[in-house]
């Protein structure tokens, strides 16, 4: 099977893949083994990442747990930190997020920032264990810092930037400084995350009620007279 680099298919924020004229489109079921094959190797990864840390943990340990040989991995992982990434990504639903906010453009703004925030909640707390895991390493590792940066927090902005660009054209949210908008939206979600980590307990008791109440924050205010 050929190489299928990762920073190849992942590196190009809020574009989509464009096949060259003298290319034959992309299979459908041979794309669909590359991301089962992915997807077991994430597996495998967030389960050796969960118990040593991602500092410690080996590709080659990450094979044995994915019943495969070491080289395998880098047919479709250039480096380990591409698995953190692509482990990020798919607790985030990276790859549906476009279609997501491109459907979402015809709603209402307020119920799909409460939909969209509590499924990506419940995310989080099923991936709990590995974000402990994996999340630190991040912080200390400027390599991997600047990776994770520009291959997923960027790439998570660039799209949130056109769906908060085509509600203010239309008139559904009115005019801000949009991609200021979007890291305070992005700080909020990753504060959570951080504060959830660290085992804060009125977050925990209360995280399902969080998206509903960010929303109050964020379109209604904290004015109780609803007035100036």
């Amino acid at each position: 099977m050929s190489r299928v680099p990762y920073s190849a298919r992942r590196d190009s924020p809020g574009m989509p893949d464009q096949v060259p004229m003298d290319e034959k489109p992309p299979d459908p079921v041979r794309e669909q083994l590359i991301e089962a094959r992915r997807n077991q190797l994430l597996d495998a990864a967030a389960n050796i990442f969960a118990v040593k840390g991602y500092d410690r943990a080996t590709t080659r340990e990450i094979a044995s747990i994915a019943g495969l040989s070491e080289g395998t991995i880098y047919n479709y992982f250039d480096t380990k930190a591409d698995l953190l990434i692509g482990l990020m990504s798919r607790l985030a639903e990276l790859e549906r997020l476009s279609d997501e906010l491109t459907q979402a453009l015809q709603g209402d703004v307020r119920n799909f920032f409460v939909t969209a925030f509590h499924h990506r909640l419940a995310r989080i707390e099923q991936g709990e264990e590995m974000l402990k895991a994996i999340l630190p390493q991040v912080f200390v590792n400027p390599p991997l810092r600047e990776q994770f940066y520009r291959q997923y927090v960027l790439r998570i902005a660039a799209l949130l930037e056109q769906y908060v660009q085509a509600q203010i054209m239309a008139g559904r949210i009115r005019p801000v400084d949009v991609s200021l908008t979007v890291r305070l939206v992005q700080s909020v979600f990753i504060g959570l995350l951080v504060l959830r980590i660290l085992g804060d307990e009125p977050l925990r008791a209360g995280w399902e009620r969080v998206p509903d109440l960010l929303a109050t924050l964020v379109f209604d205010g904290l004015n109780a007279g609803g007035g100036g």
